[in-house]
Protein backbone atom coordinates (compact mmCIF):
# COMPACT_ATOMS: atom_id res chain seq x y z
CA UNK A 1 0.00 0.00 0.00
CA UNK A 2 1.26 3.62 -0.80
CA UNK A 3 1.86 5.80 2.16
CA UNK A 4 3.89 9.19 1.17
CA UNK A 5 2.08 12.34 0.72
CA UNK A 6 1.05 12.84 -2.38
CA UNK A 7 1.63 16.12 -4.94
CA UNK A 8 -0.33 17.47 -7.66
CA UNK A 9 1.58 18.04 -11.13
CA UNK A 10 -0.26 20.75 -13.32
CA UNK A 11 0.89 21.55 -16.44
CA UNK A 12 2.89 24.13 -17.21
CA UNK A 13 0.96 26.01 -19.99
CA UNK A 14 4.02 28.46 -20.76
CA UNK A 15 6.95 26.41 -20.52
CA UNK A 16 7.71 27.49 -24.00
CA UNK A 17 7.27 31.20 -23.96
CA UNK A 18 3.49 31.12 -25.61
CA UNK A 19 0.59 28.83 -24.33
CA UNK A 20 0.99 25.28 -25.63
CA UNK A 21 -1.16 22.74 -23.96
CA UNK A 22 0.93 19.21 -25.25
CA UNK A 23 4.39 18.31 -24.49
CA UNK A 24 7.00 15.55 -25.47
CA UNK A 25 10.45 14.62 -24.54
CA UNK A 26 12.67 11.97 -23.12
CA UNK A 27 12.18 10.48 -19.60
CA UNK A 28 15.97 11.51 -18.50
CA UNK A 29 15.10 14.90 -18.83
CA UNK A 30 13.36 14.92 -15.72
CA UNK A 31 15.70 12.35 -13.65
CA UNK A 32 14.71 13.32 -10.30
CA UNK A 33 11.86 14.62 -10.52
CA UNK A 34 8.51 13.40 -9.21
CA UNK A 35 8.25 10.25 -11.14
CA UNK A 36 11.86 9.29 -10.16
CA UNK A 37 11.76 10.57 -6.66
CA UNK A 38 9.56 7.42 -5.35
CA UNK A 39 7.01 10.38 -4.40
CA UNK A 40 3.03 9.61 -4.42
CA UNK A 41 1.67 12.09 -6.71
CA UNK A 42 -1.35 12.87 -9.21
CA UNK A 43 -1.77 14.77 -12.34
CA UNK A 44 -4.09 17.08 -14.24
CA UNK A 45 -2.85 15.68 -17.50
CA UNK A 46 -3.03 12.71 -19.47
CA UNK A 47 -0.01 10.96 -20.22
CA UNK A 48 1.68 8.45 -22.83
CA UNK A 49 4.82 6.78 -22.01
CA UNK A 50 6.74 4.94 -25.20
CA UNK A 51 9.67 2.70 -23.23
CA UNK A 52 12.03 1.33 -26.07
CA UNK A 53 14.23 -0.29 -23.29
CA UNK A 54 14.69 -0.80 -19.68
CA UNK A 55 11.86 -1.65 -16.88
CA UNK A 56 10.05 -1.21 -13.98
CA UNK A 57 7.02 -0.77 -12.33
CA UNK A 58 4.03 1.61 -11.47
CA UNK A 59 1.65 1.38 -8.65
CA UNK A 60 -1.75 3.01 -9.18
CA UNK A 61 -3.48 3.10 -5.92
CA UNK A 62 -3.27 -0.80 -4.62
CA UNK A 63 -2.38 -2.21 -8.57
CA UNK A 64 1.20 -2.79 -9.55
CA UNK A 65 1.93 -2.67 -13.32
CA UNK A 66 5.34 -3.98 -13.85
CA UNK A 67 6.68 -3.02 -17.49
CA UNK A 68 9.69 -3.73 -19.56
CA UNK A 69 10.27 -1.96 -23.02
CA UNK A 70 9.21 -2.25 -25.86
CA UNK A 71 5.79 -0.70 -24.25
CA UNK A 72 3.18 1.97 -23.82
CA UNK A 73 1.73 3.10 -20.49
CA UNK A 74 -1.26 5.29 -20.30
CA UNK A 75 -1.79 7.09 -17.89
CA UNK A 76 -5.25 9.25 -16.82
CA UNK A 77 -5.75 12.57 -14.64
CA UNK A 78 -6.38 12.34 -10.93
CA UNK A 79 -4.26 8.73 -10.59
CA UNK A 80 -2.55 8.26 -7.81
CA UNK A 81 0.82 6.71 -8.75
CA UNK A 82 4.37 5.73 -7.50
CA UNK A 83 6.73 4.89 -9.55
CA UNK A 84 9.68 1.97 -8.79
CA UNK A 85 12.81 2.65 -11.53
CA UNK A 86 16.25 1.80 -10.52
CA UNK A 87 17.85 2.65 -13.94
CA UNK A 88 16.47 5.34 -16.38
CA UNK A 89 14.69 3.54 -19.28
CA UNK A 90 14.93 4.54 -22.68
CA UNK A 91 11.25 6.19 -22.75
CA UNK A 92 9.76 9.06 -24.15
CA UNK A 93 6.55 10.99 -22.77
CA UNK A 94 3.82 12.59 -24.30
CA UNK A 95 1.62 15.09 -21.66
CA UNK A 96 -1.14 16.67 -22.73
CA UNK A 97 -4.42 18.69 -21.57
CA UNK A 98 -7.88 16.70 -22.62
CA UNK A 99 -8.96 20.45 -24.25
CA UNK A 100 -6.32 20.15 -26.81
CA UNK A 101 -7.18 17.84 -28.88
CA UNK A 102 -11.02 17.70 -27.62
CA UNK A 103 -12.02 21.72 -28.15
CA UNK A 104 -10.29 21.40 -31.76
CA UNK A 105 -12.02 18.17 -32.95
CA UNK A 106 -15.39 19.73 -30.85
CA UNK A 107 -16.06 16.38 -29.39
CA UNK A 108 -15.94 16.53 -25.82
CA UNK A 109 -16.06 13.09 -25.41
CA UNK A 110 -13.66 12.12 -27.28
CA UNK A 111 -10.81 10.98 -25.08
CA UNK A 112 -13.67 8.62 -23.68
CA UNK A 113 -13.61 6.51 -26.81
CA UNK A 114 -10.25 5.46 -26.56
CA UNK A 115 -10.25 2.08 -24.85
CA UNK A 116 -7.25 3.20 -22.73
CA UNK A 117 -7.93 6.35 -20.86
CA UNK A 118 -11.24 4.53 -20.02
CA UNK A 119 -10.66 2.64 -17.17
CA UNK A 120 -12.61 -0.55 -18.61
CA UNK A 121 -10.42 -3.09 -16.29
CA UNK A 122 -7.60 -3.90 -18.50
CA UNK A 123 -4.35 -2.87 -18.02
CA UNK A 124 -3.06 0.53 -18.65
CA UNK A 125 0.23 -1.42 -20.15
CA UNK A 126 0.50 -3.01 -23.49
CA UNK A 127 3.34 -4.37 -25.11
CA UNK A 128 4.58 -3.83 -28.61
CA UNK A 129 6.99 -5.50 -31.07
CA UNK A 130 10.04 -3.44 -32.29
CA UNK A 131 7.95 -2.43 -35.66
CA UNK A 132 5.53 -0.65 -33.82
CA UNK A 133 8.06 1.06 -31.29
CA UNK A 134 9.91 2.45 -34.14
CA UNK A 135 6.57 3.76 -35.65
CA UNK A 136 5.25 5.14 -32.66
CA UNK A 137 8.89 7.10 -31.87
CA UNK A 138 8.34 8.38 -35.09
CA UNK A 139 5.50 10.06 -34.51
CA UNK A 140 6.56 10.75 -30.84
CA UNK A 141 9.61 12.57 -32.70
CA UNK A 142 8.01 14.52 -34.75
CA UNK A 143 5.66 15.92 -31.73
CA UNK A 144 8.90 16.76 -30.03
CA UNK A 145 10.48 18.39 -32.97
CA UNK A 146 7.54 20.59 -33.98
CA UNK A 147 7.33 21.69 -30.05
CA UNK A 148 11.57 22.83 -30.44
CA UNK A 149 10.52 24.92 -33.48
CA UNK A 150 7.42 26.31 -33.18
CA UNK A 151 5.73 28.61 -35.46
CA UNK A 152 2.53 29.99 -35.98
CA UNK A 153 0.73 27.25 -37.20
CA UNK A 154 2.17 24.73 -34.72
CA UNK A 155 -0.43 24.05 -33.03
CA UNK A 156 -2.72 22.62 -35.82
CA UNK A 157 0.21 20.12 -37.10
CA UNK A 158 0.98 18.75 -33.31
CA UNK A 159 -3.03 18.03 -33.05
CA UNK A 160 -3.00 16.07 -35.86
CA UNK A 161 0.28 14.13 -34.68
CA UNK A 162 -1.66 13.71 -31.73
CA UNK A 163 -4.51 12.15 -33.15
CA UNK A 164 -2.88 10.19 -35.70
CA UNK A 165 -0.75 8.55 -32.57
CA UNK A 166 -4.28 8.27 -30.57
CA UNK A 167 -5.91 6.26 -33.10
CA UNK A 168 -3.04 4.01 -33.92
CA UNK A 169 -2.52 3.52 -30.07
CA UNK A 170 -6.28 2.26 -29.77
CA UNK A 171 -6.17 0.33 -32.64
CA UNK A 172 -3.15 -1.30 -30.73
CA UNK A 173 -4.73 -1.20 -26.99
CA UNK A 174 -7.79 -2.96 -28.21
CA UNK A 175 -5.93 -5.76 -30.71
CA UNK A 176 -4.10 -6.50 -27.86
CA UNK A 177 -7.19 -7.31 -25.14
CA UNK A 178 -8.94 -8.99 -27.81
CA UNK A 179 -11.80 -6.02 -27.26
CA UNK A 180 -14.70 -5.50 -29.75
CA UNK A 181 -13.78 -2.47 -30.96
CA UNK A 182 -17.22 -0.88 -30.83
CA UNK A 183 -16.88 1.94 -28.07
CA UNK A 184 -15.68 4.38 -31.37
CA UNK A 185 -18.93 4.66 -32.62
CA UNK A 186 -21.37 3.24 -29.95
CA UNK A 187 -22.44 6.64 -28.84
CA UNK A 188 -24.95 5.13 -26.80
CA UNK A 189 -22.51 3.62 -24.18
CA UNK A 190 -20.65 7.38 -24.73
CA UNK A 191 -23.65 9.31 -23.78
CA UNK A 192 -23.79 6.75 -21.09
CA UNK A 193 -20.43 7.73 -19.59
CA UNK A 194 -21.02 11.54 -19.86
CA UNK A 195 -24.45 10.96 -18.46
CA UNK A 196 -22.59 9.09 -15.33
CA UNK A 197 -20.59 12.10 -14.82
CA UNK A 198 -22.83 14.23 -14.52
CA UNK A 199 -25.81 12.68 -12.67
CA UNK A 200 -23.77 10.32 -10.70
CA UNK A 201 -24.38 12.29 -7.22
CA UNK A 202 -28.12 11.84 -7.47
CA UNK A 203 -28.87 9.30 -10.36
CA UNK A 204 -27.36 5.53 -9.33
CA UNK A 205 -29.42 3.11 -10.51
CA UNK A 206 -29.32 0.99 -14.24
CA UNK A 207 -33.53 2.05 -14.69
CA UNK A 208 -32.76 5.65 -14.31
CA UNK A 209 -29.98 5.47 -17.11
CA UNK A 210 -32.00 3.52 -19.30
CA UNK A 211 -34.85 5.46 -19.01
CA UNK A 212 -32.50 8.95 -19.70
CA UNK A 213 -31.18 7.36 -22.75
CA UNK A 214 -34.68 6.22 -23.85
CA UNK A 215 -33.25 2.73 -24.19
CA UNK A 216 -34.75 -0.86 -22.73
CA UNK A 217 -33.41 -1.77 -19.44
CA UNK A 218 -32.41 -4.79 -20.86
CA UNK A 219 -31.30 -3.86 -24.37
CA UNK A 220 -29.16 -1.02 -21.81
CA UNK A 221 -27.63 -3.79 -19.88
CA UNK A 222 -26.44 -5.87 -23.36
CA UNK A 223 -24.98 -2.56 -24.55
CA UNK A 224 -23.02 -2.49 -21.17
CA UNK A 225 -21.71 -5.89 -21.01
CA UNK A 226 -20.79 -5.91 -24.89
CA UNK A 227 -19.13 -2.22 -24.78
CA UNK A 228 -17.25 -2.16 -21.50
CA UNK A 229 -16.86 -5.57 -20.41
CA UNK A 230 -18.99 -5.14 -17.21
CA UNK A 231 -23.22 -5.18 -16.48
CA UNK A 232 -24.50 -1.51 -15.87
CA UNK A 233 -24.59 -1.85 -11.92
CA UNK A 234 -21.12 -2.55 -11.85
CA UNK A 235 -20.07 0.56 -13.92
CA UNK A 236 -22.43 2.75 -11.82
CA UNK A 237 -20.86 1.56 -8.57
CA UNK A 238 -17.51 2.27 -10.06
CA UNK A 239 -18.35 5.36 -11.07
CA UNK A 240 -19.59 6.37 -7.58
CA UNK A 241 -16.96 5.08 -5.78
CA UNK A 242 -14.43 7.15 -8.48
CA UNK A 243 -16.01 10.34 -7.79
CA UNK A 244 -16.25 10.02 -3.76
CA UNK A 245 -12.32 8.82 -3.66
CA UNK A 246 -11.68 12.28 -5.33
CA UNK A 247 -13.61 13.92 -3.24
CA UNK A 248 -11.90 12.54 0.13
CA UNK A 249 -8.63 13.15 -1.66
CA UNK A 250 -9.19 16.73 -2.96
CA UNK A 251 -11.56 18.32 -0.47
CA UNK A 252 -11.62 19.14 3.11
CA UNK A 253 -15.58 17.57 3.00
CA UNK A 254 -15.98 15.31 6.16
CA UNK A 255 -16.82 11.56 5.38
CA UNK A 256 -20.63 12.03 6.36
CA UNK A 257 -20.61 15.16 4.39
CA UNK A 258 -19.42 13.07 1.48
CA UNK A 259 -22.26 10.66 2.11
CA UNK A 260 -25.28 12.98 1.98
CA UNK A 261 -24.28 15.03 -1.19
CA UNK A 262 -23.82 11.14 -2.80
CA UNK A 263 -27.46 9.95 -1.22
CA UNK A 264 -26.28 8.09 0.87
CA UNK A 265 -29.42 7.58 4.14
CA UNK A 266 -26.46 7.33 6.29
CA UNK A 267 -22.56 8.16 6.72
CA UNK A 268 -22.29 4.29 7.52
CA UNK A 269 -24.04 2.97 4.39
CA UNK A 270 -21.57 5.04 2.32
CA UNK A 271 -18.22 3.63 4.38
CA UNK A 272 -19.61 -0.01 3.59
CA UNK A 273 -20.34 1.06 0.33
CA UNK A 274 -16.69 2.02 -0.23
CA UNK A 275 -15.02 -0.95 1.55
CA UNK A 276 -17.08 -2.98 -0.77
CA UNK A 277 -15.56 -1.42 -4.27
CA UNK A 278 -12.34 0.30 -2.49
CA UNK A 279 -10.98 -2.18 -0.23
CA UNK A 280 -10.37 -0.15 2.56
CA UNK A 281 -12.39 2.79 4.84
CA UNK A 282 -13.45 5.77 3.60
CA UNK A 283 -11.21 7.32 6.50
CA UNK A 284 -7.87 4.91 5.25
CA UNK A 285 -8.12 5.81 2.16
CA UNK A 286 -7.71 9.68 3.15
CA UNK A 287 -5.23 9.72 5.57
CA UNK A 288 -2.95 7.12 2.28
CA UNK A 289 -3.30 9.98 -0.62
CA UNK A 290 -4.77 13.07 0.70
CA UNK A 291 -2.44 15.86 2.29
CA UNK A 292 -1.51 16.38 -1.49
CA UNK A 293 0.19 19.89 -2.10
CA UNK A 294 0.45 21.50 -5.56
CA UNK A 295 3.72 21.28 -7.54
CA UNK A 296 3.99 22.37 -11.00
CA UNK A 297 4.68 20.09 -13.90
CA UNK A 298 8.82 20.06 -14.70
CA UNK A 299 9.26 21.98 -11.81
CA UNK A 300 10.75 20.53 -8.47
Amino acid sequence: MLSLCMVQVKFDKRKYGRELLVDCFHLSEIAGKNLLSGQVYTISFYEIYLISEGKGSVTLETEVIDFNGPSVIFLSPAQPRKWDIQIVPDCMMLIFEGEFIEAFLKDSMFLSRLYYFGNYNCSQFVPIDSIENERYKLLFGWIMSEIKNLVEDSQHLLRAYLYELLILLNRKFTAHNQLKGNLYWNTDMIRFKKLLKEHIKDRQTVREYADMLQMNRNRFSQLCRDTFGKDAQTLIRNELAQTCKYELISTAKTIAEISYEYNFSAPSNFVRFFKSIVGCYPAVYREQYGNWGSLPAGKS
